[in-house]
């Protein structure tokens, strides 16, 4: 892997080595004339079976240098890097996001999470508006700032409306039937995997799908889930249906789009805001959880094949995005 010292970017410094992932790594670099901080994906072709690596990250670019919204990572430049008139690199140089993923720090509270996704539905419901399916929803690719806002990160698997992919693409315990079966993708895919995503922050744990990770998952098990309200007592009764009726196997069981999810959303939170105030009023003691994420006041907006160990991933753990060729 090259150093701080050995990866040259023209017109920019680099500054700081910040992780990796499949054939990519990122830094965070410093534009020379403006002095402004960016975050470079590098994306390196090592072996003949790589280049599916740099045809994701070009697809990346393209997807997300179309949007613009303050819930969605920003794209700013695209560098080919090629060699004896071979492309052997893909830089990609975006928006400098700060914080942590939900995957890595899951919210504190029900009323925490339901800001944070309300915020994530608004950003799927622009990408969708725009035509196209994030289609890899998940808590590892939700970036929470320190001030609270979130962006959605990682368009590598995004696609057009309607779109059947020639191999299975998404991510193990979020992914969609309909991408395992490589039906036509729609805004019901991203419902899908937001409603999986939603589910796993708030039980800890996933829930059953047609791809599992874990090798005590059967494909043929009953993929039906333990309502969330069984098991995180704090989740409310609608919200647990919401949940349920987002990872409904069949696309048209479930909300038709991210608009329809936010508006039962914002209803559910104005309702647990109301109880615990109710609650305060009357001199009784709010649910903990409930009471500390109300202390700060609402701020959700209200619209608005390689298979890599999969198989060995923990339950709570987040396995890779796959590839069936």
């Amino acid at each position: 892997m090259s150093t701080v010292q050995t990866l040259e970017v023209s017109g920019y410094q680099v500054v700081q080595f910040l992780g990796s992932g499949a054939c990519s790594t990122i830094w965070r670099i410093r534009d020379c004339r403006t002095e402004k901080h960016y975050a470079l994906k590098r994306v390196v072709k090592r072996h003949s079976g790589d280049f599916r690596f740099l045809e994701q990250a070009l697809n990346e670019y393209d997807v997300g240098y179309r949007l613009d919204h303050p819930n969605l990572r920003h794209m700013v430049e695209l560098r080919r890097i090629k060699s004896w008139l071979q492309l052997k690199e893909i830089h990609i140089i975006m928006e400098l996001c700060e914080g942590q993923t939900v995957q890595e720090n899951r919210p504190k509270s029900v009323l925490e999470a339901l800001r944070i996704f309300m915020q994530v539905g608004a950003g799927l419901a622009y990408i969708n508006a725009q035509g196209f399916v994030h289609a890899d929803m998940k808590p590892n690719n939700i970036l929470v700032g320190p001030d609270g806002n979130i962006k959605i990160i990682d368009f590598g698997q995004s696609c057009p409306l309607g779109t059947v992919k020639q191999r299975i693409q998404g991510t193990p315990d979020f992914i969609a039937p309909e991408q395992v079966q490589r039906h036509p993708l729609d805004a019901r895919t991203d419902v899908f995997n937001f409603g999986a995503s939603l589910f796993w922050t708030l039980a800890g744990r996933p829930i059953p799908t047609t791809l599992p990770s874990h090798k005590s998952s059967s494909l043929l098990a009953d993929l039906a889930p333990t309502p969330l309200d069984q098991i995180n007592p704090e989740v409310p009764a609608p919200l647990s249906k919401l949940v349920c009726d987002c990872i409904e196997l069949h696309p048209s069981r479930r909300p038709n789009s991210m608009t329809d999810v936010i508006a039962r959303m914002g209803l559910i939170e104005h309702k647990m805001l109301r109880d615990v105030q109710k609650a305060q009023e009357n001199g009784k003691p709010a649910a903990p959880a409930a009471a500390t994420a109300a202390a700060t006041g609402p701020q959700s907006p209200h619209v608005d094949i390689d298979i890599p160990d999969i198989l060995s991933s923990e339950d709570t753990a987040i396995g890779p995005s796959i590839q069936f060729e």
